[in-house]
């Protein structure tokens, strides 16, 4: 029996999802043996490449790869493909057109111009600096030097619950309202194209998920487990931004449909 090509899904709290649905149900994807890795919130960007190992760059990172991960490093010679999942911060990304728009943003296009206006090569640029400086595009740069085949995912959208959390989703929660985040979310996905369509094949998010295009559906949300793989402990019920078993499931399709053959 030939052996199966060997898949590492890397990233921050968003892999939760995508892992224990692999976990649940691994003969659903029979055609790549995965593994996930995962460190809380920025910390993936942490990790040094040497000689094809991933090493953490401090005694506080190696103790959290070790509690998350049951190892201190990584050899990732052997694995055939990448994927990273979140690391854009796309949520945060939004402050960026809090109060500056350009002319094509809908709501200026529709007599809104309580903003400072500036030039949409302005935004882009801003756009394609924070793509470039996210720590899901550092831990590419890192990654692409084994010149495996790698696809990069963005954290899901938040559901339309989190307006029970305004103060964290504030800058979003207002682009849908000034009727925007289409606009945003196009712009965001043209700027990640152009900064990281040479390291990795990026794939979005699941059509079948989404909300009004802007949101994901409540029920792929709620229910959402934190990273820990020690327990199956719970998101928070305030928290509006991970997804769940069924969302993770979505996922780990896209990633099938998107992987090359090996």
């Amino acid at each position: 029996m030939t052996d199966l090509p060997r898949l590492l899904i890397i990233g921050n709290s968003h892999i939760a999802g995508p892992r224990l649905a692999y976990v649940s149900d691994p003969e659903n994807w029979p055609a790549w043996d995965m593994d996930f890795m995962g460190l809380l919130a920025g910390n993936m960007a942490r990790l040094n490449l040497r000689d094809g190992i991933l090493v953490p760059d401090s005694p506080e990172i190696a103790a959290e790869m070790k509690f998350y991960n049951l190892v201190r490093e990584l050899d990732v010679t052997g694995y055939d493909a990448f994927v990273i999942v979140g690391g854009f911060g796309w949520v945060s990304v939004a402050a960026i057109c809090a109060e500056h728009r350009s002319l094509d943003f809908p709501s200026v296009k529709g007599g809104d111009v309580d903003c400072q206006l500036v030039s949409r090569r302005f935004l882009q640029e801003a756009l394609r600096r924070r793509v470039r400086n996210s720590v899901a595009a550092r831990l590419a740069a890192r990654l692409a030097d084994l010149g495996k085949p790698m696809l990069m995912l963005p954290e899901p959208m938040p559901s339309a619950d989190c307006v029970a959390a305004p103060g964290r989703f504030a800058a979003y929660l207002d682009l849908v309202g000034r009727g925007d985040a289409l606009h945003w979310r196009n712009c965001f996905q043209d700027a990640a194209h152009a900064v990281l369509d040479a390291r990795a094949r990026l794939v979005f998010w699941p059509e079948e998920a989404l909300e009004h295009d802007v949101f994901t559906r409540a029920d792929l949300m709620r229910g959402a487990l934190r990273l820990s793989p020690h327990s199956e402990d719970p998101q928070p019920e305030t928290d509006f931004a991970h997804g769940n078993l069924d969302y993770g499931r979505l996922v780990l399709d896209q990633i099938m449909e998107a992987l090359p053959a090996v």
